[in-house]
């Protein structure tokens, strides 16, 4: 059985509803005895966190427990107010050898989470995109401006780096899963259908089928 790892970075104020489409989908479905895992990274104290909507979190790993080169994905999700992380200076440093970083996994940043990654050099030579306010990437020279890309969502090859804007977290999920190789269709995660209306074989539900 082959385990692929993600790294998912928490932080005050993260969204995790920004992620858990891409997350449920790893961790639920594991075709051809691919199996995925997740852990979560925090400050070197392991400190609890509080995400937007109030769930408090416990990352199961600190920065000095990471070896990125462990991961297949790291995933960092949108703040709702990104300043004070991206002045968290224990952050930002854990990030900065990812920019550098020689056959890094994918790195897919949602929302304001690039921010955090433009700061630690990680951007820099990568094209993106982002939920932040022009007045915010006005005001810092981390930002190379020249690199931005107005879509909600993009993906630079290259650089293996994929970014996007917090209500493009359908096309998120499904574009980051593709990359890491899962075969799913572009609509994935669009919801159920309304018309026409399901029949009652579609909506009843066997463990092991009607006949066993």
């Amino acid at each position: 059985m082959v385990e692929n790892k993600a790294l998912v970075l928490v932080y005050d104020g993260m969204s995790m509803s920004e992620i858990t489409l891409l997350t449920d989908y790893l961790t639920v479905y594991q075709p051809c005895g691919e199996w995925w895992t997740i852990d979560t990274v925090g400050s070197h104290d392991k400190k609890m966190i509080q995400s937007e909507d109030s769930f408090q979190i416990v990352p199961n790993k600190s920065f000095r427990e990471i070896n990125f080169s462990n991961y297949q994905l790291i995933l960092l999700t949108g703040i709702m107010n990104p300043y004070p992380i991206a002045e968290d200076k224990e952050l930002i440093d854990f990030l900065k050898p990812l920019a550098n970083l020689k056959d890094r996994p994918l790195i897919a940043a949602i929302s304001s989470a690039p921010m955090l990654l433009a700061k630690a050099g990680v951007l820099r030579d990568s094209k993106f995109t982002s939920g932040l306010f022009e007045e915010t990437l006005n005001e810092f020279e981390f930002f190379n401006k020249e690199n931005i890309v107005r879509q909600p969502l993009v993906y630079d090859e290259k650089q293996h780096i994929i970014t996007a804007i917090g209500f493009a977290y359908r096309e998120f999920a499904v574009k980051t899963a593709q990359i890491l190789g899962f075969d799913l269709a572009n609509d994935k995660f669009s919801g159920p259908r309304t018309t026409p209306p399901y029949t009652e074989e579609e909506l009843t539900f066997y463990m092991y089928g009607p006949d066993e």
